[in-house]
């Protein structure tokens, strides 16, 4: 089967499973860091094609967003011109969450 971006009602789905699944105090800890999802331009490889994840998360200038290749959450933060190169896959939007905590709790 061939690879095609996640839309966003697909997204709400995953979304809200995930968030279903959060233990209590994780579920405390993403509500405080939650936005109203929003798509950011990435790019994979130097030379590919820009694509987009849905940010749903943030704290300062990191990202919490749901990487749809790899059906991962993640952390980054967003280069000069906006669009996140580097970044890193946790795998659940629970894990995710406590990264995006401990960056916040480091600052």
């Amino acid at each position: 089967m061939e690879w095609a971006p996640v839309n966003r009602e697909k997204f709400e789905s995953i979304l809200a499973e995930e968030t279903e699944a959060l233990r209590p105090h994780v579920k405390r800890l993403y509500e405080q860091y939650a936005v109203s999802p929003f798509q950011q331009p990435c790019l994979r490889e130097q030379n590919s094609a820009t694509e987009h994840v849905f940010v749903v998360a943030k704290t300062g200038e990191h990202l919490l967003y749901y990487d749809d290749v790899e059906e991962d959450f993640g952390v980054a933060i967003p280069d000069g011109d906006g669009v996140l190169r580097n970044w890193g896959n946790y795998g659940p939007l629970g894990r995710a969450v406590l990264v995006l905590d401990e960056i916040a709790s480091a600052v």
